[in-house]
């Protein structure tokens, strides 16, 4: 393939993409694929990666790792106020009554910046099939099932990140 047709075919699918192409489809073009956290750039903020047990990952810059492999460091990042609940919420739909059974999965991240220069933590939490974020802030990005959150953090600064997932679970409505 020529230099012009590769332009003009990555041309055509970015405007293909940006033009609301199906996200399932474009997503399908890079499985697994890590999206970019900008943290090459000048002075950006060094990225810290965390997975959903506040596991320190490789790839966090200045930080010496165990053999490769995640490790804790509740210094860096703990978790609090870990639950799961269920509930039911209902709405009046004309004369029927629509109720779904709701259960609830929560956790806070503690992320504390132990560096002299400010950080970026990047938070994995892997999202049960099934089940959507239920947080606010929302993810920054999704891939696949897994929801990547971002938390800027400042020297000697601590920032707590709520994350939440929920399933919902329709029953049969009741007239009313």
């Amino acid at each position: 393939m020529s230099s012009k047709a590769r332009f003009l075919s990555v041309l055509i699918l970015g405007a293909w993409a940006g033009a609301g192409a199906p996200s399932s489809l474009i997503a399908q073009n890079a499985p697994g694929r890590i999206p970019y956290d900008g943290s090459d750039t000048l002075n950006s903020p060094r990225p810290i990666h965390v997975d959903q047990k506040c596991r320190i990952l490789p790839g966090s810059e200045g930080i010496r790792m165990k053999k490769g492999k995640p490790y804790n460091d509740s210094t860096i990042c703990a978790l609090q106020g870990i639950s799961a609940s269920q509930h039911w919420e209902e709405k009046i739909n004309g004369n029927e009554l629509d109720r779904w059974l709701v259960r609830v999965k929560e956790q806070t991240f503690v992320l504390q910046d132990i560096a002299e220069e400010p950080v970026m933590f990047i938070v994995q939490f892997d999202v049960p099939q099934g089940w959507f974020v239920d947080s606010d802030p929302q993810p920054w990005q999704m891939v696949g099932q897994t929801a990547y959150f971002h938390a800027y953090v400042k020297p000697g600064e601590t920032v707590k990140l709520h994350v939440g997932v929920r399933r919902e679970w329709p029953q049969k409505p009741k007239p009313i």
